[in-house]
């Protein structure tokens, strides 16, 4: 109850891990009906981990209200346009790109447009009480349709870059700057033309084939049968990297002919952060001291990166170092932001409420710029930020590293 950042705002046992699996259980038992208030309950989790973490026995929550919510999605108990959505745009090649091509093309008919001077360009309407939700503008061309590298043909540690959705439609610059500073560093990398979304939405929402098919989909792109593999598959959303390392490989398992070739995918799945404050070791002054007026960074800790792979050294020793900015610890900096994929869809006022804490904390911080590793934290810090009227921007760990470095 202390961790769980829905329960905080919420204050009901359902929304908490040990209520959540008294739920399931009895669920799953026949003991009770698995309607309306059943659902919501189960959709009110961000599946961030905090559970897991503070839990003497690391009973793992999120996987089995995953499985609480694949028993429902099996039964057809999730919304129609959801599950078409999940079962047939998300893993499609084709009907994903002309989705978000067409919703660029009719902006007019669905969204309003906003000064650019507020950092968002697209508004569009949820719920009934009209809440509106921000989005970057779509992007044109998508990110994985530009000219790339798309073989090795350099010396150094190969690099293959996962852009993810986000990256992909909405925001390229976490992956242009990954880029450019990955090559810096003397890496060797490509951009597979054929990878599609990580399948993190269709798996938290209990589609399990239309995960699975991403997961097959991922494989062929980054290990190729008779092509060259990668030494390292990285991105700069850990969101995307919990999924194709933890999740990816357990979908595969038992397929005969994909398994170990799964496995070892996961195995060479690295956070951008880790993997660059490999490459630059040594480079960069942390002790050094920092001239007067330089832009004052904070930090910003995704659950998938400081819970799924334990990770928070990392980004701040980047940071730490960066010659151009001056970095400060804001106040709990692994404090969930509400996000949670679609759960800041079907449950935004309890998303706004957990973000209201994280907002707080931010702007004690008194810093100007917030940096982060993950794809949706950064579209909901951004949005929660500009409707508390604050002008601090929101970046990625690359963007940051090409600003404010010189590592």
């Amino acid at each position: 109850m202390a961790k769980c950042p829905v329960y905080s705002v919420a204050r009901v046992e359902g929304s908490v891990a040990r209520g959540k699996l008294a739920l399931i259980e009895a669920g799953l038992n026949g003991q009770i009906k698995t309607g309306k208030k059943y659902r919501f309950f189960l959709s009110a989790c961000l599946l961030c981990g905090s559970c897991v973490q503070s839990c003497p026995s690391e009973v793992d929550t999120p996987r089995l209200v995953r499985l609480g919510r694949q028993k429902l999605a099996a039964a057809g108990k999730t919304r129609w346009l959801k599950r078409l959505f999940l079962q047939r745009f998300l893993p499609s090649r084709r009907m994903l790109p002309v989705l978000f091509k067409g919703a660029r093309a009719c902006r007019a008919l669905w969204a309003a447009k906003v000064p650019d001077s507020s950092g968002l360009h697209v508004r569009f309407l949820k719920g009934p009480g009209g809440q509106r939700h921000s989005l970057p503008k779509i992007t044109k061309p998508f990110f994985t349709d530009r000219e790339l590298p798309r073989e090795f043909t350099q010396a150094g540690l190969k690099v293959a870059w996962f852009s993810g959705c986000v990256s992909n439609y909405l925001r390229p610059q976490a992956s242009e700057s990954a880029l450019r500073v990955l090559s810096k560093a003397s890496a060797c990398v490509v951009v597979p033309a054929t990878q599609g979304c990580c399948g993190l939405p269709a798996l938290a929402a209990g589609e399990t084939e239309a995960a699975k098919k991403l997961a097959r989909r991922n494989l062929e792109a980054f290990l190729p049968e008779g092509g060259t593999w990668p030494d390292v598959i990285t991105t700069a959303c850990a969101s995307c990297a919990v999924m194709l390392k933890k999740h990816l490989p357990e979908l595969l398992a038992s397929d005969e002919n994909l398994a170990a070739r799964a496995k070892t995918f996961g195995d060479r799945v690295e956070p951008f952060s880790r993997l660059y404050s490999r490459l630059a070791s040594g480079k960069g002054d942390a002790g050094k001291a920092k001239q007067p007026g330089l832009p004052v960074l904070t930090y910003h800790d995704p659950c998938h990166l400081s819970k799924g792979f334990k990770e928070k050294d990392a980004p701040r020793l980047l940071l730490t170092k960066l010659a151009g900015a001056r970095f400060v610890e804001m106040r709990r900096p692994c404090g969930c932001c509400g996000q949670g994929g679609s759960f800041n869809i079907t449950h935004y006022d309890l998303s706004l409420k957990i973000a209201d804490k994280k907002v707080k904390d931010i702007l004690a911080s008194g810093a100007e710029v917030l940096v982060t590793e993950c794809s949706g934290c950064i579209l909901q810090l951004s949005e929660v930020l500009r409707r508390a009227g604050s002008s601090i921007e929101v970046i990625s760990t690359p963007e940051a590293l090409e600003l404010y470095g010189d590592l």
